[in-house]
């Protein structure tokens, strides 16, 4: 058996300073879900998992729900399985008009849910926020309950161990994360969404997807793709496939020392074509700065970049000395 598993497609998630901008950045992430699930077609799968937030808000435009669903009933037409959950950028409810979507092959779940496949059952849950240990500790027992089955779990929350961010921050000990140590023999492994790096955490008893896209600087050295499982008799294996993504650049400048931010700036660094974030570090900007940052860099001529900070009374560290993947 094989099974394609995403999570975090953001439909409507928006960057740049112009409209255009904006509405192709839609765009992007539309096509990114959708060359996923192309790949899904290619390798023929057998399943495909959603891992939530499907959306970027949790009630989006009229037409950014047409245009998730136009993709999801396109895929629905090579009658292979897809699950989906919603995760908390959905507010753990999927729009009514994807839910109310007939389809014998496409599984809109809002609710805990264990669903059954050819050689496999897929255990959900909508995201919880706040503490997440009585659904989980749920989940467990109706996994106990069916000894006989080969399970995954499917959810969007956070396990004790997930990391993010350039500095490698990571979450522990929390009362909003999970621990996998009561666990079945007969759940293979949980995939989540929800961390938009993917890795594999708690002994290989949790992978996260990663998004299909980076929404954030954070994510600059974060790869893209989606998770290819395969599972024939005890056997299984899950392998991380890299999908393109949209360029990103961030330029430090350490002004700490220095009197004028307009002799630092090195315009050759622009590339206008990827998503840049100019971060100036070692004192604040003052109001004149600021200003001169928004007329140098007006949003027409440069609708990738932003800079940072935006204001006078902020202090930034330098942050992204590592680098992309």
């Amino acid at each position: 058996m094989r099974i394609v598993a995403t999570a975090d497609s953001h439909f409507g998630y928006e960057y740049g300073r112009s409209s255009v901008a904006k509405k192709e950045s839609i765009q992007r992430m539309n096509q990114a879900f959708e060359n996923i699930l192309n790949e899904a077609i290619s390798l023929q799968a057998d399943l495909v998992l959603h891992g939530g937030d499907v959306f970027n808000r949790s009630s989006p435009k009229k037409e950014v729900i047409e245009q998730a669903y136009d993709i999801i009933d396109r895929f629905a037409e090579e009658d292979i399985p897809l699950v989906i959950i919603p995760g908390n950028h959905d507010k753990s409810v999927l729009p009514e008009s994807l839910v109310n979507h007939l389809n014998k092959h496409i599984h809109f779940l809002n609710k805990f849910s264990l669903l059954d496949f050819s050689e496999i059952s897929i255990l959900s849950f909508p995201f919880v926020s706040g503490d997440p240990k009585i659904i989980f500790e749920k989940a467990i027992r109706k996994a106990k309950e069916e000894p006989s089955k080969k399970i995954i779990i499917l959810c969007h929350q956070l396990f004790d161990g997930a990391s993010f961010g350039p500095h490698n921050y990571v979450f522990t000990n929390r009362l909003d994360t999970l621990k996998t140590d009561k666990l079945p023999d007969n759940v293979l492994f949980v995939v989540s969404g929800h961390i938009h790096r993917f890795q594999n955490i708690q002994n290989g008893r949790v992978y996260y997807t990663g998004s299909v896209e980076r929404t954030s600087f954070m994510e600059i050295t974060e790869p893209k793709g989606y998770l290819l499982i395969e599972i024939e008799g005890d056997y299984h294996c899950v392998r991380f496939c890299k999908t393109e993504s949209v360029p990103m650049d961030v330029i430090e400048y350490d002004i700490g020392e220095m009197g004028l931010i307009s002799s630092v700036i090195n315009e050759d660094e622009i590339n206008n074509k990827s998503r840049t974030l100019l971060r100036f570090t070692g004192r604040s900007l003052d109001a004149n700065e600021i200003k001169f940052l928004w007329a140098r860099f007006p949003a027409k001529e440069y609708p990738l970049l932003r800079f940072s900070p935006r204001n006078s009374d902020m202090v930034l560290k330098k942050l992204y000395n590592i680098k992309k993947e």
